[in-house]
């Protein structure tokens, strides 16, 4: 009988508990991939876990739970649709303890180098000293950015200031980032703050991130497996994100080693497996503490700047990584494109360290062409450097250096975050400030394998599609068409050239007409007739059967010069060609809906 009252009175009273309880952290989401997401609260008091979620708001018809009572709740949601929304709520039992129209998020894109459609992520560090410029800066980016989904928010390290403690993650990130972390995947990196800047820390790693964040270890989401949340790699779309520790160490023999040592650390050895193994097109690697940098730190006099700067920048380079990412200094900075610096300031030289002499803001202002890398060449190949340390601390003065001979724009005055786009071979990055005249400080855009000669061989006479290699028009063909993709009916070898609006970038097409028929039929999987040909204007089309047809009037050096849709109740359709074309040799092209297609010359003789 005891023993019953004794298990009766443990229920009542953690019936009592899970009914007071209320919610003190979260939701936020880690780990999101194409098919699964973790979702994190914490609760004042010990509850079970039930997240309620569907890919309609208002019928939130599928249930995770665990069963186990807990403070800080993680549940992993599995078998997701990839690239979908989905809204969810989370509470215990059968009370929902927090959900409004901010509760979302978008599964990953299945990784993949050929992925075309736009990614955005947020970035910034040293975020979270809890003041109004925090504020400042997160009403910033929201107002500028709109209702564009944010796919990954990036923490570039000292994430709770001052020493990284749980009560600081609390008051000075959860408390301010509420409503963004309902609806962005956090990925964060260490800062020194977030170890005390204690050297004990460093070497034990019993740190409040460890607990507060999921992060993959095991290669879960791409990249090689790391066996430690202090740093790990994922895959997105065609992104690699790198996520570096850049002031832990590790016990290798009794010894102690920092990411930069190339000899011992196992952190370094880890990067270059990473590196080596990555096949996506764009990589961004991410880490607290700057190679370079003039603002309220010094990166010719920090010893931990210098290393990182002489030994870890040269294997970035090696494997040709486009972005790096840090924080720490307190500033906004950018280098231009750079290689093979590896020493002080005073040893820059902008001939021989600069690979591209632009700014990269594609703006149409002098010097400003985008950044254009392609992948399978070196000469053209470079690092951009970021700070992006300007979350949240109060302007200070920089050292007398400042800006660093390396940068290509440099802010101390304001505080921003930055921006990032990669839409197929295109990454646009913008720093939105918190300047409300004027949000966008600083903005560059790279391309990849662009401004480059296609050779393309057809069967003639045929029909070819060319599209330029980037996406911002208006487009500049030597066809006289101003759209991004064109369709050039190929009679004779030939050259056609595509050119930008700010005569950046060319894309050259050489058309190979080395097998023409003698006979148009040759080549025809539809067939059709037109009369009379010659013609003074008018032209009948005897169909194969009535439908919805497509047709394409060329000119005899290929350029379009008319289309149109057919919606044919009979089998021969008049077509009345335009005043105003010339007299001369056309040829006529016509496609069904099963892309089967014809091709017909004919002359204009109008009277």
């Amino acid at each position: 009988m005891k023993t019953l009252f004794l298990a009766f009175i443990s229920i009542f009273c953690l019936i009592a508990i899970a009914e007071s309880q209320s919610l003190v952290r979260g939701p936020y989401l880690n780990m999101t991939s194409p098919t699964s997401t973790t979702i994190r609260w914490r609760t004042d008091a010990l509850t079970n876990s039930v997240v309620h979620y569907g890919t309609d708001i208002n019928n939130l018809n599928q249930t995770a739970t665990l069963a186990n009572y807990v403070n800080d709740h993680i549940i992993t949601l599995n078998g997701l649709s990839p690239e979908t929304k989905y809204y969810y709520n989370i509470g215990y039992s059968n009370i929902v303890l927090q959900g409004d129209s901010k509760n979302y998020f978008r599964t990953a894109p299945i990784a993949n180098k050929d992925y075309d459609k736009p990614i955005r992520f947020w970035a910034v560090g040293d975020m979270s000293k809890g003041n109004s410029l925090q504020v400042d800066m997160i009403n910033a980016f929201h107002q500028y950015t709109g209702s564009h989904f944010i796919d990954g928010f990036v923490m570039l390290g000292d994430n709770a200031y001052d020493n990284g403690y749980d009560i600081e993650y609390q008051m000075k990130f959860f408390d301010y980032y509420k409503d963004v972390i309902k609806s962005k995947t956090l990925w964060p990196v260490l800062g020194n703050h977030d170890y005390a800047n204690n050297y004990s820390l460093r070497i034990n790693h019993q740190l409040a991130y460890l607990d507060i964040f999921s992060l993959p270890e095991n290669a879960e989401l791409g990249g090689v497996a790391s066996n430690t949340e202090r740093y790990y790699s994922f895959n997105y779309g065609n992104i690699h994100f790198v996520m570096l520790d850049s002031y832990g160490l590790e016990n290798v023999g009794g010894n102690y080693y920092a990411v930069y040592d190339t000899s011992f650390s196992l952190q370094y050895l880890w990067l270059k497996n990473d590196l080596m193994n990555n096949t996506m097109p764009w990589t961004i690697v991410c880490y607290h503490h700057p190679p370079y940098c003039m603002g309220n730190h010094n990166s010719d006099m920090e010893q931990d700047l210098i290393n990182l700067r002489t030994n870890l920048n040269p294997l970035l380079e090696k494997y040709n990584v486009d972005l790096v990412l840090c924080g720490h200094c307190h500033t906004y900075q950018r280098s231009n494109m750079l290689k093979n610096h590896f020493g002080l300031e005073a040893s820059f030289d902008s001939n021989i360290h600069i690979v591209q002499h632009t700014n990269g803001r594609y703006d149409g202002s002098p010097n400003s062409c985008m950044y254009i890398k392609n992948n399978e060449t070196a000469k053209d190949s470079g690092v951009i450097y970021m700070v992006v340390g300007s979350g949240s601390a109060y302007p200070q003065a920089p050292f007398p250096q400042w800006p660093h001979d390396a940068m290509v724009y440099s802010n101390y005055l304001k505080n921003g975050s930055l921006y990032i786009q990669v839409e197929g071979n295109e990454l646009q990055a913008k720093w939105i400030s918190i300047d409300t005249a004027e949000y966008v400080k600083d903005q560059f855009t790279i391309i990849k394998n662009a401004n480059k000669l296609k050779t393309i061989y057809t069967h003639m006479p045929d029909v070819v599609s060319l599209t330029a290699s980037w996406r911002q028009g208006p487009y500049q063909w030597s066809t006289g068409d101003t759209n991004r993709t064109i369709q050039y009916f190929a009679t004779v070898d030939t050259m056609i050239y595509v050119t930008d609006m700010y005569h950046c970038i060319t894309d050259s097409f050489a058309i190979k007409a080395n097998f023409i028929p003698t006979n148009l039929s040759e080549h025809q999987t539809l067939d059709f007739h037109i009369y009379p040909n010659p013609t003074q204007g008018e032209l009948y089309i005897t169909l194969p059967s009535t439908g919805i047809y497509e047709y394409q009037i060329f000119e005899e050096n290929g350029h379009k010069v008319l289309s149109n849709f057919i919606d044919s109740k009979y089998k021969t359709f008049k077509l009345k060609l335009p005043k105003k074309l010339p007299n001369g040799t056309y040829f006529i092209q016509v496609i069904n809906h099963e892309h089967k297609r014809g091709i017909q010359k004919f002359i204009l003789n109008g009277a």
